[in-house]
């Protein structure tokens, strides 16, 4: 049972995190709506089993990574969830981005049916995660981090136990409304560029070379000036996202001016209609109020 692991969530970070612990030789179960996916991996080698219950019966230690908690719930503690019939024993890894009281409440109904929780929000986008290259931010018990070490091994190269339960929730937190408020000043350097004559992608390749180079002006600028938004980490998630960072900050009476502006703009890309494309389509709603109406490229 040790090599065993159940995988719930293949979607654009959970199937190359699936797929990864296969490779690593973990014999994986997987638990999904989807036939095209299940079929998908059994292909693969996995087995698939009919609900996140009879997943359970199969594996102690499941891993997760769905969209919010809500879903996180119900494959926990709903009534065909891992915990339904008690799952003494059991380990829940969630990869998901929840708040951390909601990992934390999650986290005591399943202590009432034996099983323990670890919340592990992930960074890395679908690139780190097809390759194994993901950041695992880990709160909760030492002796569960441990039991579950080999398959954070498979899936990420840069993995930080961070603290007890939650703190790895809060640190996503940090991690997303850095990446939105970088974001911000990246799609208004573009506006700048292109205001003043120069060729964006040319600011970006500079800018790159000197302080004020990040990770999100080299992936999310560069998906944003080529126009390849479909796919990737969608703006609605990435509202949901901050808006658990807005509460988080808000729970401990933290100033966070930034955290909310990025929040509303996110939420007013949504509300253009960009909610489906890639969190960089931000840039989209810079263009429409900025007045842009040239090649995005």
């Amino acid at each position: 049972m040790a090599d065993r692991i159940g995988f719930i969530g293949l979607g654009v970070m959970g199937n190359g995190m699936a797929r990864n612990l296969l490779k690593a030789g973990f014999d994986v179960t997987v638990w999904t709506r989807d036939a095209a996916k299940a079929e998908s991996f059994k292909n693969l080698g996995a087995s698939h089993a009919s609900t996140p219950k009879a997943l359970a019966a199969a594996c102690k230690l499941v891993i997760s990574c769905v969209p919010d908690a809500a879903a996180v719930r119900g494959i926990a503690l709903g009534e065909d969830g891992l915990a339904a019939d008690g799952w003494e024993g059991g380990l829940l890894v969630d990869c998901s981005t929840i708040a951390p009281f909601e990992a934390q409440e999650i986290a005591a109904g399943l202590k009432e049916a034996g099983a323990g929780f670890l919340d592990a929000p992930i960074s890395g986008g679908k690139k780190g995660a097809d390759e194994g290259t993901l950041t695992i931010m880990i709160g909760g018990d030492d002796a569960a981090v441990e039991r579950a070490r080999r398959a954070f091994a498979a899936m990420g190269k840069n993995i930080h136990h961070v603290g007890p339960l939650g703190a790895g929730q809060a640190l996503k937190a940090c991690n997303q409304l850095m990446v939105a408020v970088n974001l911000m000043g990246v799609c208004e350097a573009v506006a700048i560029a292109r205001a003043a004559g120069i060729d964006p992608k040319v600011m970006r390749e500079v800018v790159s070379t000197g302080t004020g180079r990040s990770g999100v002006l080299e992936g999310h600028g560069l998906r944003y000036l080529e126009g390849t938004l479909q796919g990737g980490f969608r703006a609605a998630l990435m509202k949901k996202d901050l808006g658990i960072a807005t509460a988080v900050g808000a729970h401990y009476g933290r100033y966070q001016p930034a955290t909310g502006l990025a929040h509303q703009l996110m939420t007013g890309l949504c509300n253009a209609g960009f909610a489906d494309l890639d969190n960089a389509a931000l840039g989209l709603l810079y263009d429409q109020l900025n007045g842009w109406q040239g090649d995005a490229k």
